[in-house]
């Protein structure tokens, strides 16, 4: 039933965020995967984890045999931005964009290369930048009759309601495909870090092996004169 959580699915789940987090996604992305794998709800998914953290956190014996590390399970808090910590933030994007920087790149250096703070300096400059007009059309009270200048009021309101829809509409799908080259950016990120790890260790691999290589040859070379030096000494005696 989908009510029910056996534990073989909830191992799953924690070690499926455990991997998210690795690899530099979002906790969302496990909901959603695990979801779709056992044929739930996101949202649902969501409320029980976080809800079996803080009863895993009463319950020694049940966290022991689902052998689960809680101090990799933690709810992440939001910050949120002062107004004067807000207005100093948009003021230095502000002034690196204007000396010449992206909107990336200004957040990217007040953030020092952390990813997570310059994706929130960048979602906060975003947001703050938005056009915030209403899409509320008022009309001037009339005491007698609509008039032809009323109804040209109407129709161009109406339009401006058109058209003020249709540039949300379009903000909305840039901020969606922002998100997800964001997402991307990250994902790629982490892989990139892993990478020079592992270029790293071949590197220090490879010193290794030269070292032992110039250890056998110098091993080799003192067997051969050895062997050369008794030789020598075998002729002499005969």
């Amino acid at each position: 039933m989908k009510g029910i959580w056996k534990d073989e699915e909830v191992k799953d789940l924690f070690s499926l965020v455990e991997q998210c987090k690795n690899d530099g996604k979002k906790v969302s992305f496990a909901f959603q995967q695990h979801a779709i794998k056992y044929s739930r709800k996101a949202n649902s998914v969501r409320n029980y984890y976080y809800n079996e953290i803080e009863r895993l956190k009463s319950d020694d014996q049940r966290l022991k045999s689902l052998d689960i590390d809680l101090s990799l399970h933690k709810k992440s808090v939001k910050k949120c931005f002062s107004s004067q910590e807000k207005n100093e933030i948009i003021q230095k994007i502000k002034s690196l964009v204007n000396n010449g920087c992206s909107v990336r790149k200004a957040c990217f250096l007040l953030s020092d290369g952390d990813i997570s703070k310059m994706l929130r300096y960048q979602n906060k400059f975003r947001t703050m930048q938005a056009p915030k007009n209403s899409n509320v059309i008022t009309f001037r009270k009339r005491p007698s009759k609509i008039t032809d200048s009323d109804l040209q009021g109407l129709f161009m309101g109406i339009i401006r309601l058109i058209k003020k829809n249709a540039e949300e509409e379009m903000l909305t799908k840039f901020n969606q495909q922002a998100d997800q080259n964001e997402e991307n950016e990250r994902t790629l990120i982490a892989k990139l870090g892993q990478k020079e790890r592992e270029l790293s260790f071949l590197k220090s691999d490879n010193e290794r092996l030269k070292k032992e290589n110039f250890s056998l040859k110098k091993q080799v070379m003192k067997k051969l004169c050895f062997e050369a030096s008794k030789m020598s000494i075998g002729k002499a005696k005969a």
